[in-house]
């Protein structure tokens, strides 16, 4: 029998913060600055849809004015593909509009996208390959969980968003060093896979909530 413990952290930095030290991280490690870059264009989304699941209003307008302060400094525009920043400005009028009619399940599905678009579309993705993949490890546990979170759940779209992402997995475990950690994220994939194929809801939420609290481990140990 496998006994799972999980739990979700969330994350205290603020992105506000994040922004006005990009410039003199840029002075000193170049790397580091293309994971703040990173961060800002993805954090308020991971917040949000955190903040959505709990129904916190507060915590939402807050992620929201982060996002309008990004795009307002031009973050997204300088970090995203050319292509991908049109994209993205009908996508934030989207969740504008659900968050002014409290559409909390509907917030946290699209905000856990948009996180997943702004993952795919970072223009300096191939500089730090095994980190955009943890970060779609990190999208999974954010859309299975809003997915859960419908009053429908679409459990073809749960199944096809696990195996996505273990596709994705699969391509960054020969970097894992921790073979405990490879052997976990194996179990996890198959839970929920399995999960969602007998639509146990509660089994996979749990899952899910592990997958976030296992990527902050992975991150600390790659």
């Amino acid at each position: 029998m496998i006994f799972i413990f999980s739990c979700q952290q969330k994350k205290s930095d603020s992105t506000q913060s994040e922004l006005s030290s990009i410039d003199s991280e840029a002075k000193t490690d170049p790397n580091e600055t293309v994971f703040g870059n990173l961060d800002v264009i993805l954090s308020p989304f991971e917040d949000m849809t955190e903040f959505a699941l709990e129904k916190n209003r507060n915590g939402i307008l807050e992620s929201m004015s982060k996002i309008e302060d990004a795009a307002s400094k031009g973050f997204f525009e300088q970090n995203l593909t050319a292509e991908s920043v049109k994209l993205l400005n009908p996508k934030i009028e989207i969740l504008k509009e659900l968050i002014s009619k409290n559409n909390y399940s509907q917030i946290a599905l699209v905000s856990a996208e948009i996180f997943d678009f702004n993952i795919s579309n970072f223009a300096d993705g191939n500089k730090i390959e095994s980190q955009i993949k943890i970060e779609h490890l990190d999208y999974m546990g954010f859309k299975v969980s809003a997915l859960l979170n419908q009053d429908k759940i679409d459990w073809g779209k749960v199944k096809q968003t696990v195996e996505d992402t273990k596709g994705i997995w699969l391509t960054l475990s020969p970097k894992v060093k921790d073979g405990n950690l490879k052997g976990t994220f194996d179990y996890l994939f198959e839970g929920l896979l399995l999960s969602a194929e007998n639509k146990e809801a509660k089994i996979c939420g749990i899952l899910a909530n592990m997958d976030l609290t296992l990527v902050d481990v992975l991150e600390k140990s790659m």
